[in-house]
Order: C-alpha cells, then structure tokens, then sequence
C-alpha cells in the first residue's frame, strides 16, 4: 500500500493524524461507535480492521441509524471506560479534526483545492472513510485486514451528495491513488462483469449487452461513439449528475478479482439496508464482519 496520508488531499492534516494514532496505540480499551448508516460502517470497518492488525482492545457499538434521529438532536455517546472514536458521518464539515479532546469525533474535513492546470478553485470534503482508511493505513501499513478493505475506501466519496456536481476533486485523487497501487481496478462500463441493474436511469440494457459483445473489436473512436449513444437518453433524465453518470460510464471501481464494482456493491446494499432501527443495527454488525473477512459489501 501506498501512503495515502502524504498526498495532496491529505498531507496537510498528517500531523493531526499522527497524533490521533499516538492515542490510539495508547490506549487500553478504544470503543468504535457508529450509526447503522452505510457510510458511518464502511469508516468504522476501516478503523476496526486496523485495531484487529495490531491487536488492540476494543468494543464495537452500533447506534440507531441517522434517519431516526431529528436533525437538531444531539447524539448521546454511552459513558464508557477507555478512548471513545464517534464516526459522525453526516455532521457538517469541520476545518480540520480535534486530536487534543479526550475522545475523538470523526468527521467530514472541508478543502478547497486548485490544480496546476486552472486557475479555479475546488471545493469539497474529506469523507469519514477516506479519514478512517487513512487512519487505518497508518496503524497498520501491512495489516492484512486493513489490505482487504483498501478498496473500499472510496466508498464514502461516492455516497456523499459532493459527486452531484460535475467535478469532485476528492473522489478523483482517491480513485487515481487506489488505481496507482493496485487496490483498484478502473474499467468502462462495458468491460464490468455484473453491474447494478437501476443505476443509470433511461440504459437499455439490450442495447448494453450488444455493446459488451461489440466492445473487444472497437477501436477508440468507435467505443467513445457507442458509450455516447448508449447514455444519451440518461443525460435527457433527471436525478443523475453529469460527475456520477461519467463515473459510471467510463471510470467503474473493480476490486481485482471481485466480479461486482464497487458502485454497484454500494448501491446493492442500500437497496437491501433494513428500515427499522434494530434491524439496522444488527444488519451492521454483519455488514462490519462481512467487510473485516472478504473486503466487500
């Protein structure tokens, strides 16, 4: 694995890292809490992955999912003995994570980013599972665990709202950086095995299926023709940003050796995630078991 803490997106709050993992490998008991929400158990899977590497103790608890607490109410943690890290996925974004508080609340890390080749500026957030799979990096750089799960690590760009518009900076260096390594593979929509039905809407799947056949004898010209006409009634359909719809269509995240994207992993399991509350988080236990033993949703 490469170091995902040293790179543009991350470098510049690798001290407070550093010292959130200081805290960590310190402690004596270290309590995982959550919400039974998808994005808050990919990030605690990360962490948890990790503290399994290097054999910490640790407890794991699942609160009720964030869509049965009322926006303004305050989230209660349980009062435990040892280091508490509270996933708070869906809080609003911070400048920057407070490593000097007794316990450690994770949450989205607002950027503003410019790039070589433009003068505009970009904004964004740092997800809480790119965080925790950062964090998870560094505790355990060759933690075996921790290696399964690298490719999930942009699942949480790809759930936020931020890829609604048509260029999220964050999502693109995770991706590219996950590609470099090896941790993904980045395949156009014809060469993926079993993608998602329902995820782009207005695509024949008969006219995707004759794409797949025709797909190994087009040259460039001819494949960026049959992808354009392929997706041409999606573009004329709300619900679908220009940014995802190109994700999908030409940048798939494969795990090497896993059949299903991670788009269509994501989009499977919140399609499958319980309604009721304890359902939801029984559901996220296994989910966090399935994650730490193969890698995938």
């Amino acid at each position: 694995m490469n170091d995902l803490s040293q790179t543009s997106l991350f470098s510049s709050h690798h001290d407070v890292y550093l010292e959130i993992c200081s805290k960590i490998k310190s402690s004596k008991m270290i309590n995982l809490i959550a919400s039974a929400d998808l994005e808050s158990i990919i990030a605690l899977s990360q962490l948890e992955a990790a503290l399994l590497d290097c054999a910490l103790s640790y407890r794991r608890r699942v609160l009720p999912p964030k869509r049965h607490t009322p926006r303004d109410e305050v989230t209660k943690l349980p009062e435990t003995e040892g280091l508490v890290i509270y996933i708070d996925s869906f809080s609003e974004s911070v400048i920057s994570l407070n490593s000097k508080q007794p316990n450690i609340r994770i949450r989205p890390i607002a950027i503003e980013m410019k790039f070589d080749d433009s003068d505009n500026s970009h904004h964004g957030a740092i997800d809480c599972v790119a965080t925790c799979g950062v964090l998870a990096g560094m505790l355990a750089p060759e933690g075996a665990r921790v290696r399964k799960q690298r490719s999930m690590i942009i699942g949480g760009a790809w759930l936020r709202q931020s890829l609604e518009v048509n260029y999220a900076p964050v999502m693109a260096i995770i991706r590219d950086h996950l590609d470099e390594e090896g941790s993904l593979e980045i395949s156009p929509l014809p060469e993926v095995s079993c993608p998602a039905q329902g995820m782009i809407p207005g695509l024949s799947d008969r006219m995707l299926k004759r794409l797949v056949k025709a797909w190994p004898k087009m040259d460039v010209d001819q494949r960026s023709s049959a992808i354009s006409e392929l997706v041409l009634p999606a573009l004329r359909q709300d619900g679908l940003s220009t940014g995802r719809l190109e994700e999908l269509v030409w940048h798939r995240a494969v795990i090497p050796g896993n059949d299903i994207d991670i788009a269509s992993q994501l989009f499977n399991a919140n399609g499958t995630w319980p309604e009721d509350s304890d359902a939801a988080r029984i559901h996220s236990s296994k989910i966090v078991d399935q994650l730490i033993t193969t890698g995938c949703l």
